[in-house]
């Protein structure tokens, strides 16, 4: 197949470059950031250029863009994206019902959402990982193999500035008590039900003021989705991840690798951000217990982090996430809390029980190397590529 494979620099792209080619795809890169900056017609007409230059079968992206759809239907080609990020409102869009797209997500909860608004060019499936990233770590590592052992870790960002950003005049408001205890109600409780209840009209109002909410003609997508999935779970995100890891602070010894200011927390021993590549499955392979906080946007699905850190031969406990409970058994394949309490709880059990963790690390690698790895990945989505009753 010919694919002509349009990149905007996101780190996996690379590796799954590397597979098209040696699962024997014709691939061709074109590169997004040399689009033309006269407006979507001018973009629309350059991908439909490069396409038919190369002869092109398929665009491929990394999540989804909706000049790419355009291009796609003007050319009468298939346009795949695969979502590897969300919330992206831009699916919520009129582009998206093109029958020339095929959009893979990794989240049923949102794919329930797509359908509900006739995008029947959407199908489930669940992200990729590669033990390559832990054998290219190790590769001239052998100076730093042990510098990250540890008993518990946490990777990557607990909070950004958009998460914990507060209006000079919200303080002020009436409401912002309200917010304050909505978000600490929400705060290890899951399911989608959750993270909507009790966010009435005027909450809506009020966490709209922190986002220009600009949905763009093409958007169909409610005003109230946006909020609470754009501006709300961010919010819940960065005070859960926040309180884990003072909590697993305070109990276990913990360090944290992130470029979050931590200084208001002197008991978190933050360690700084690390190269996610060279040094980060150092950590999930030479950590006791990994913890892991989904992002509160993914409302069912199995998150990256979760993936590469089992394929790095690491031990994960993780929040409980409908589609990682359905793929994977609890407590033999993965770890999963539903509390606060009980995240402490396994962490510490974990930590006195060597051979159960042992035998969990050992179990949920040979799952994911098996099932989850970017071959098998990219071959189910690609054997879609015909069939009128696609997505069902």
């Amino acid at each position: 197949m010919r694919i002509l494979f349009c990149k905007w620099g996101f780190a996996n792209e690379g590796i799954i470059e590397n597979t098209l080619r040696d699962m024997g795809h014709f691939v061709r890169v074109f590169r997004m950031d040399e689009l033309p900056q006269d407006g979507i017609e001018a973009e629309v007409n350059c991908l439909v250029h490069a396409a038919s230059d190369f002869h092109a079968e398929i665009f491929f992206t990394i999540d989804y863009f909706t000049n790419m759809a355009m291009a796609a239907k003007k050319i009468g080609i298939l346009y795949y994206s695969w979502l590897f990020h969300l919330p992206q409102w831009n699916l919520y869009s009129y582009q998206a019902q093109s029958p020339f797209n095929r959009i893979f997500v990794f989240d049923k909860m949102l794919l329930k959402d797509l359908r509900q608004h006739n995008i029947n060019t959407a199908q489930y499936l669940s992200l990729p990982a590669d033990k390559q990233i832990l054998e290219n770590a190790l590769r001239g590592a052998a100076t730093k193999r042990y510098k990250f052992q540890g008993e518990v870790s946490y990777v990557g960002d607990v909070f950004s500035k958009s998460s914990t950003r507060i209006l000079p005049s919200a303080k002020e408001d009436e409401r912002f008590p309200k917010l304050v205890e909505l978000i600490k109600e929400k705060r290890f409780s899951y399911g989608n039900e959750t993270l909507y209840r009790g966010v009435d009209e005027d909450m809506v109002d009020f966490l709209a003021k922190e986002t220009d909410n600009d949905k763009g003609n093409f958007f169909f997508a409610e005003r109230k989705d946006i909020i609470v999935q754009s501006v709300l779970a961010r919010k819940i995100t960065a005070e859960e991840r926040k309180l884990a890891c003072r909590m697993l602070a305070r109990k276990f010894d913990f360090k944290l690798y992130s470029d979050s200011n931590m200084e208001r927390y002197p008991e978190v021993n933050n360690l700084g951000a690390i190269d996610p590549l060279k040094d980060a499955p150092l950590v999930y392979n030479q950590s006791k217990v990994n913890v892991y906080v989904t992002p509160r946007c993914i409302r069912s699905g199995i998150p990256e982090r979760v993936l590469e850190i089992i394929a790095c031969q690491g031990f994960v406990i993780t929040n409980y996430q409908e589609d990682l409970a359905a793929e994977f058994e609890e407590d033999k394949e993965i770890v999963m809390y539903r509390s606060l309490e009980e995240l402490l709880e396994k962490t510490e059990y974990y930590l006195q029980h060597d051979s159960e963790r042992t035998e969990i690390i050992r179990a949920g690698y040979e799952k994911v190397i098996r099932e989850y790895n970017y071959a098998t990945k990219l071959r189910k989505m690609l054997d879609a590529k015909s069939g009128s009753n696609f997505g069902f």
